[in-house]
């Protein structure tokens, strides 16, 4: 049995996509972990280790509450505040 070369050309695609954004992905990731490192271990001011530690937490936590509406509102939900936006202006 032979696979046709255009499905293997597909496929080596879509693994060459995969594994360039999963090295982007372990950069980041490493770079902010180096980051958060060097200040920890560098200092000993409280308030430089919580933004060290706390901006990366929110920017996450933005990023997933957006991505989550996003897939609400393509499912067909809404979100209550938007369903409140929906009943007083009809």
């Amino acid at each position: 049995m032979t696979i046709p070369t255009p499905l293997l050309l597909l496929v080596a695609a879509l693994a060459l996509v995969a594994v360039v954004v999963l090295w982007k992905l372990l950069a980041v990731a490493g770079l902010i972990g180096l980051a958060q490192w060097a200040v920890i271990t560098q200092t000993t001011d409280p308030t430089a280790v919580l933004v060290v530690v706390g901006v990366p937490a929110l920017v996450l936590a933005l990023l997933i509450r957006r991505t989550a509406t996003r897939a609400g509102r393509r499912a067909g939900l809404l979100s209550p505040r938007s369903a409140r936006r929906l009943e007083v202006s009809r």
